[in-house]
């Protein structure tokens, strides 16, 4: 039958043959590897480092620029918002413009239209007169057609026609 303490605990001899195994790997280990390794490491360690430091650098300059960029984009905003205020006042200003000449227009129009009414009128009223006096020599004419007249009394007539128009304009 087996023993169970002898399970149960480990051999001596194995534990120092183990332990002396372990010995012998760390002196290689210290001896040829580990040199290397903390070199290794260290390099490791140091390209970290400058990684994050050139994260940090990039990161800052991503700040600047999101900065720059913010900055000049509110700028840019501000120069349209002057932009258009500037083209709002130009069209405002081009509107009067246009309805001052429109109103000018409209003005010079009216007045041509009333110089030409007003020629029209004279011109009408001439002709009514003309037509009118030539109306009233027929009528003249055919009237005196056939009456006989005697030269003094035309005399008279006359005079006394003379002297009513010459009181009534005194």
């Amino acid at each position: 039958m087996t023993d169970i303490a002898e399970k149960l605990f480990p051999n001596i001899l194995t534990f120092l043959v183990q332990l002396a195994a372990t010995g012998v790997i760390y002196l290689l280990y210290r001896k040829y590897v580990h040199e290397h390794v903390m070199n290794y490491l260290d390099t490791r360690a140091e390209e970290l480092n400058k990684a994050q430091l050139y994260a940090e650098e990039v990161e800052q300059e991503a700040e600047e620029k999101s900065q720059s960029l913010e900055t000049e984009h509110k700028q840019k905003v501000e120069q349209l918002r002057k932009q258009q205020e500037m083209m709002q006042r130009e069209a405002e200003q081009e509107r009067e413009n246009i309805i001052k000449r429109a109103e000018e227009e409209r003005e010079a129009l009216l007045s041509q239209a009333q110089n030409q009414i007003e020629k029209d009128r004279a011109f009408m009223l001439q002709e009514v007169e003309d037509h009118v006096l030539e109306i009233a020599v027929n009528v003249t004419e055919r009237t005196l057609e056939n009456y006989r007249y005697d030269d003094e009394e035309v005399f008279q007539v006359l005079e006394s026609e003379l002297e009513q128009v010459n009181n009534e304009t005194h």
